[in-house]
């Protein structure tokens, strides 16, 4: 189920989805799988990209008045491409 997680991702970094289409639905995906316990049959390597996935898409704020640690949707798809390609 992870990778249906990893090719969500892949989507919104390849213009697919919108930053609102990919931020909540992807923390709401992620913690479904978490609770679940698929996420603990991943490897450790993707677990913990998916994990940090869930990080970039909660700092996500579409908002201008975002805070200094939030960013906008060109940073996040900037920051999640940057770490699918790690």
């Amino acid at each position: 189920m992870s990778q249906s997680l990893l090719q969500f991702a892949k989507d919104f970094v390849a213009g697919k989805i919108s930053a609102e289409q990919f931020a909540d639905p992807y923390q709401a995906k992620w913690k479904a799988e978490r609770d679940s316990g698929a996420l603990s049959k991943d490897p450790s390597a993707l677990n913990e990209k998916l994990s940090t996935l869930f990080c970039l898409a909660d700092q996500y704020n579409p908002e201008t008045d975002r805070h200094y640690s939030e960013f906008d949707a060109e940073e996040l798809k900037k920051r999640v491409k940057n770490l699918l390609e790690s």
